[in-house]
């Protein structure tokens, strides 16, 4: 009987961790911070978009459709040039509208659909890892009551209820079941595991290989500390299995209130990182904006009293507190009939469709108005039809290699002491980095002095599935001090040099 008993009691308990888990009541304060900051970082997108919408998601121009990739052709309509920019422009007023609240369901509904609907239309630029982990977030906060506080429905419908409500009564801020917020959490944990998956799957990422070649390119946009990185690959590997232990252990952890902390701090870390590193803007901007999704309604009072302390005890926020409420009450939306808001809403959208296509037509883009009359195609240069037209050039050999190092010692397979002076009698380490893809090659490493001799002569293969390759030489006592120089040869032909100095040993030179 005591054994029976026990079951049920277990059962219960899991069904109730479950049950507080996704359906326990709070207030949506972290939603309401995802929902203002989410569609904002994606208005900047749009934003910088919306004077080539023509060219990018029309027929008038040359839209790249995600789906015909994967030869769904036509599975989407391509629109007319007015329709696509009309509607481009119309997204970025439903993006604000989520932003601040304002007809916050509808308008996060249209953002979704308009923004998935463009992203098909062009894989190039715009369907990106941030946007289809932004649009998915989108979606779930239309399943939520993120518009609820900190918006300007809240406003509204708080003035319709002060009017009603006797004086100072206290108004309680609504609260509603916390499962789109865990859905969100979810995703975001999801995403980190899935990448750190792939990742050890992929070639080169714990080697520190493909952080090296990506922070040495410009591919993404400028970065300040790319090129200075790759000075210490060691550092790149270290950080690449920092990474990835974290994006595994992140699911794991972030439950509770320590490993929240950590996970997010390294997490917002990592991101700020790849800004500076990688030239990634906006999907550091969109990861950190979900982050706060896991604020949760004690750690919005536990602020909230040390902000009423500061306050109470005057000062300077006391002082630009008084200043900020003056601005939000001057600014502040006054109470509307119920009819209003939406007949607002909908004639800013109309006003948008309008203005964006009267802007757009006066732009001209193609120049169809213009007082020299159209635009024309003009004959391209035959020298350059020749070089597009010619057959495909055969990679030169030096090309194939990336740079060579000379130090003494190794750790996780880099150099970590690069130097050009060595004493005699050191055992000095040669690595020459190869760019991906290359073939099966043979590569010769020779040691020569300043005249040209070689002295030593080393040789190995490097698979085609190696970047890296470390050619070891002892400087024997035998050799004279002076200059030298590492010679890496390809085919015959030198494609690297790397020059040194070689100085007598400690011991001689007290002699």
């Amino acid at each position: 009987m005591d054994a029976k008993a026990v079951i049920p009691t277990q059962t219960n308990s899991i069904r109730d961790r479950f049950h507080r888990f996704f359906f326990a009541e709070e207030v949506p304060y972290g939603l309401a911070i995802v929902r203002m900051l989410v569609p904002l970082v994606l208005f900047g997108t749009v934003w910088t978009r919306w004077p080539h919408a023509r060219e990018l998601f029309s027929t008038d121009g040359a839209p790249a459709p995600l789906a015909d990739i994967f030869r769904y052709y036509d599975f989407l309509p391509v629109l007319s040039g007015t329709v696509a920019v009309g509607l481009f422009a119309a997204l970025g007023f439903f993006l604000i509208c989520s932003s601040i609240g304002w007809m916050t369901r509808f308008s996060m509904i249209a953002s979704v659909l308009l923004y998935t609907y463009f992203c098909f239309m062009d894989c190039i630029s715009m369907a990106t890892k941030y946007s289809a982990i932004a649009t998915h977030v989108m979606f779930l906060l239309c399943l939520s009551n993120c518009g609820a506080i900190w918006s300007v429905d809240s406003w509204l419908k708080g003035k319709q209820e002060n009017r009603t409500l006797p004086r100072y009564t206290k108004r309680e801020l609504p609260r509603f079941e916390i499962w789109p917020q865990r859905l969100v959490q979810i995703l975001i944990a999801a995403v980190y595991f899935g990448a750190a998956i792939t990742k050890l799957h992929t070639p080169g990422y714990l080697e520190g290989d493909q952080i090296s070649y990506w922070a040495m390119s410009r591919y993404n946009n400028p970065h300040p500390l790319g090129e200075y990185l790759t000075m210490y690959p060691i550092l790149l590997s270290v950080m690449s299995y920092v990474a990835i232990v974290w994006e595994i252990a992140f699911v794991f952890v972030i439950w509770r209130k320590w490993g929240r902390i950590i996970g997010l701090a390294m997490g917002t870390a990592f991101h700020i990182g790849t800004f500076f590193s990688l030239g990634l803007y906006i999907f550091p901007m969109v990861s950190i904006s979900i982050y706060f999704c896991f604020l949760t309604e004690q750690d919005v009072q536990w602020l909230s009293a040390r902000l009423r302390r500061l306050y109470r005890k005057g000062g300077w926020l006391k002082q630009y507190s008084g200043i900020l409420r003056s601005i939000v009450e001057r600014y502040r939306p006054q109470p509307v009939a119920a009819w209003k808001s939406p007949v607002a809403w909908s004639t800013g959208i109309v006003a948008v469709l309008f203005l964006s296509v009267y802007v757009e037509y006066h732009q001209d883009i193609y120049g169809l108005r213009r007082a020299e009359g159209r635009m024309t195609l003009h004959e391209v240069d035959s020298k350059f039809v020749e070089e597009m037209l010619a057959p495909e050039q055969v990679l030169r050999e030096k090309d194939k290699f990336l740079s060579v190092d000379v130090g003494t010692q190794m750790v996780g397979g880099w150099l970590t002491n690069r130097k050009s002076e060595f004493m005699v009698g050191d055992l000095m380490l040669v690595q020459c980095c190869l760019n991906p893809p290359h073939e099966d090659i043979w590569v010769d490493c020779h040691f020569c002095d300043e005249n040209g001799r070689i002295v030593y002569r080393i040789g190995n293969i490097i698979p085609r599935e190696n970047l890296r390759n470390t050619f070891q030489f002892y400087l024997e006592d035998v050799l004279d001090p002076g200059k030298y120089y590492v010679s890496i040869k390809s085919k015959g032909k030198e494609v690297l040099r790397r020059s040194i100095t070689l100085l007598p040993k400690l011991s001689a030179v007290a002699n």
